[in-house]
């Protein structure tokens, strides 16, 4: 039997320990098991399927006091079928099965070989090539999981003729789907913001609702303070424009470089080629756009004044997995119409069946999305959010509170992938301390701490091995799970250890964001400049 097998046997048998030790294990330090056994079986084995059912596994273990029986039919009868009856998660499987299509459909009409000729040139340039998956990131900042979804799967080609390998694609992608969206003031996730910082201030004794400021304006004043998403972004630029990587990432480049395509003979330029642009070109225009008039006419936007204020309200208000799945639909048909206009040789078999192979493509990829929202359900009965949460309630150095409430940010959305109930668990533990040790419901102290929240929760959002985010960058990149995620891990960390301590730490103590923002930026290019690596 292989190591790998009898230490996975032997961390699974454990919670039989954690059952004995604590037989009632809500809201302790044991709930916390099942997330440690799948991320740490997920790095171990490389195998995020037997992981993430393992940790699922393990955590119906601690509900029922060890009874596997019971463990094992719950875990089917509540936690996967319950899964698979929330709306959201049914309409995120649904999108993401649709987006395979397309996607398919794109490249097999010739849009998307003509779109990466037009975007490349005659040089497949790397920092070209990645900086297009970069900037194209920026640009699709509406929300993260659509994000990484389209960007993934469109710059593939780009990136693969370019030499870039599938570990660094999913990497851009991640780092500029979560991060992006967090910082966005327009997006699916800013009423969802507003709303747990309004409930913040809510719990805060002895503060009448006259004393409440301004939850926007507080959102915007807490932009400066996202160091980790600022610093990630940062760092992700450096990687391309400089052409250094640091960690296993370098492995990754040095084998894709040694495995470039062979150029293959330029093929007579015909004005029918030339014109296969428009065949990626409006599917993507009418997807993006698509969804933002979606999200604004789904949210009763059409029934109010055109205002900023409306406009986010259209969007909290919005059901926006149901709203992708209208426009991705659409732009499926649309984009059958266009290709069934256009035949090329790879759809001599129907846009019909071009577009259910891609379909098929990611069946098993959505399967990870399962599992993980099965463990998530499973540690979500056991308090570990809570349990986590928790160690904010004790007194500590008022400078420290920033960089206290961030690391325990950072950790809850890490061993739950969630960075929504992250914030809604932490928020309103922080903003009553934050008011309490600062003076003043606008005191800089509380400003700051919001941007740790919100920037700790997408810390595990981004990078933890069991979050959806993370899930849809690697299998829409085409990269193993495991393989995204541990190549990812070293900047994550970076990205996270430079906003505690060049961030949170000095600004808690009363330093101003524009000068811990410059120190991080030159912090982030010298560590890749004199630590990192060419993959040449």
């Amino acid at each position: 039997m292989k190591r790998e097998t009898l230490i996975s046997w032997g961390a699974f048998l454990l919670t039989f320990v954690w059952v004995f030790a604590l037989p009632d294990a809500h809201n302790t330090i044991a709930s916390l098991w099942p997330s440690v056994l799948a991320i740490g079986l997920a790095f171990l084995t490389r195998n995020i399927y037997v992981a993430l059912f393992a940790g699922g596994f393990a955590g119906g273990l601690l509900l029922h006091g060890g009874n596997p029986c019971t463990a094992f039919l719950e875990l089917f009868a509540k936690h996967l079928i319950n899964a698979l009856k929330d709306p959201w998660n049914l309409n995120v499987l649904i999108f993401t099965l649709l987006m395979g299509g397309l996607v398919e459909l794109l490249q097999r009409n010739g849009g998307m070989t003509a779109l990466a000729e037009w975007f490349l040139g005659k040089a497949h340039s790397k920092r070209k090539a990645g900086m297009g998956v970069y900037l194209l990131g920026w640009t699709i900042f509406i929300d993260g999981l659509a994000n990484s979804m389209l960007v993934g799967k469109a710059m593939r080609p780009i990136t693969d003729k370019a030499g870039i390998s599938r570990a660094k694609l999913s990497f851009i992608v991640d780092c500029t789907s979560s991060p992006i969206a967090g910082l966005a003031l327009i997006s699916t996730w800013v009423a969802y913001e507003l709303s747990v910082i309004k409930q913040g201030f809510e719990q805060t004794p002895n503060l009448s609702a006259e004393q409440i400021p301004a939850a926007f304006t507080l959102l915007v004043q807490s932009v400066p303070y996202r160091f980790y998403n600022w610093f990630l972004l940062l760092l992700v630029f450096f990687v391309i424009w400089l052409g250094r990587d640091i960690g296993p990432m370098v492995k990754a480049e040095r084998e894709a470089a040694a495995n470039i395509p062979a150029e293959e003979p330029p093929a007579p330029t015909t004005k029918c080629e030339c014109t296969r642009l428009h065949l990626a070109i409006i599917p993507i225009v009418v997807l993006v756009l698509g969804v933002f008039a979606g999200l604004f006419i789904q949210g009763g936007g059409l029934g109010q004044p055109f205002t900023m204020v409306t406009l986010i309200d259209a969007f909290g208000k919005a059901d926006a997995a149901l709203v992708f799945v209208w426009v991705t639909a659409l732009t499926c048909l649309l984009t059958m119409a266009l290709s069934a206009q256009r035949p090329t040789e790879a759809l001599k078999e129907g846009v019909i069946h071009a577009f259910f192979d891609g379909m098929k493509q990611l069946f098993l990829p959505t399967m990870i999305l399962v599992f993980a929202w099965v463990l998530n359900s499973v540690i979500k009965d056991l308090g570990a959010a809570k349990f986590l949460a928790g160690l904010l309630s004790g007194k500590m150095p008022v400078g420290l509170l920033p960089s206290v409430v961030f690391a325990t940010a950072a950790l809850i959305s890490f061993s739950t992938g969630t960075s929504w109930g992250t914030m809604a668990l932490v928020m309103p533990l922080a903003i009553p301390i934050a008011v309490t040790l600062g003076g003043a419901p606008g005191a800089s102290l509380v400003i700051v701490t919001i941007g740790a929240v919100l920037a700790g929760a997408v810390f595990g959002d981004h990078c933890s091995p069991i979050s959806d985010t993370t899930i849809v960058s690697a299998f829409a990149s085409d990269c193993d799970a495991m393989e995204h995620v541990r190549t990812q891990m070293p900047y994550a960390l970076l990205a996270a250890g430079m906003a505690l301590l060049l961030g949170y730490l000095p600004t808690g103590f009363g330093l101003t964001p524009w000068i811990a923002l410059p120190l991080g930026a030159a912090a982030c290019w010298a560590v890749l400049r004199y630590k990192g690596q060419k993959a040449d």
